[in-house]
């Protein structure tokens, strides 16, 4: 879990930079940080399905179909490659969507794990 964070966070600048100097990173490292950005998407995404009964319903519902969005533009490009118009409006996207799951790990901790089991069958 700790890795995983770490690269979320430093996908934060390496996107910024994306940001700053669209199309001046070579087609490898760029498909690459769109792999990466995607990839890091997937677990909470998952998380989310997994205890949809137990989250918050307004931050789910921003944050899953924003995710949705992005896993499936990030999958074509890093697929097809560079020549996206307006593709430093992704890599913005992209940290937003980096910082998004770093505050959703470090938010909700491991409070939707630690359930009592005597309290599992109650509803």
């Amino acid at each position: 879990m700790i890795a995983y964070l770490i690269l979320c966070t430093l996908l934060v600048p390496a996107n910024l930079w994306a940001t700053i100097t669209p199309h001046l990173h070579s087609e490898v490292s760029m498909r690459l940080l769109h792999a990466l950005s995607t990839a890091v998407l997937i677990p909470p995404l998952v998380s989310l399905w997994r205890q949809r009964r137990s989250v918050q319903p307004l931050p789910a519902l921003l944050f899953a179909p924003f995710s949705v969005v992005l896993v499936v533009v990030n999958t074509h490009i890093a697929l097809m490659g560079m020549g996206v118009r307006f593709g430093w409006i992704d890599h913005l996207f992209l940290t937003i969507a980096c910082l998004a799951v770093i505050a959703f790990y470090l938010l909700t901790g491991d409070e939707a794990e630690a359930v009592d089991p005597r309290d599992q069958g109650i509803a």
